[in-house]
């Protein structure tokens, strides 16, 4: 194979994964129900092109726990509407809570490049420097949070 064939069938196992996931967090209809009870599913379906309304479903896939679907949704809304502040902080929290620090922490920074009065983004990332062992690093965030956190 040619590295511009490697290429594209990397781009295309990306792009299939990315497919799935968003397969994943789609839901069928409830069997036995009319076409009238169905309407207003419908129409819910044609509302979540709204950012905000994939960020509530995000937010309650997240606490049912199911991650993945929760971190699915929210890089959709991402997506829909980029460099939101709210969102990119909620895919770090989300990553986060999966153990992937390193990528939650680059959400949490993105975030705070367009949001710098967030304490909770602050204090998320002295959580994560704490759980590696930088403590200098987690107090320097920490206190930064806190300071803010005492604005609200």
């Amino acid at each position: 194979m040619t590295f511009f064939q490697i290429l594209m069938l990397g781009a295309s196992a990306f792009f299939a994964y990315k497919i799935y996931q968003h397969v994943q967090t789609l839901q069928d209809p409830e069997k036995g129900t009319s076409a009238d009870e169905t309407a207003p599913r419908a129409q819910e379906a044609f509302s979540t092109f709204d950012a905000q309304v994939l960020i509530e479903k995000g937010d309650e896939a997240r606490e049912k726990e199911d991650l993945d679907r929760a971190l699915a949704i929210y890089s959709e809304a991402n997506i829909k509407q980029p460099n939101d502040a709210e969102t990119l902080f909620k895919m770090g929290y989300t990553l986060a809570l999966q153990g992937r620090d390193e990528e939650a922490l680059e959400y949490f920074f993105d975030s705070l490049k367009i949001d710098e009065q967030n304490p909770f983004a602050y204090l998320e990332i002295a959580k994560i420097y704490d759980k590696m062992g930088e403590v200098q690093k987690a107090k320097e965030y920490q206190t930064k949070g806190e300071a803010l956190r005492e604005n609200l």
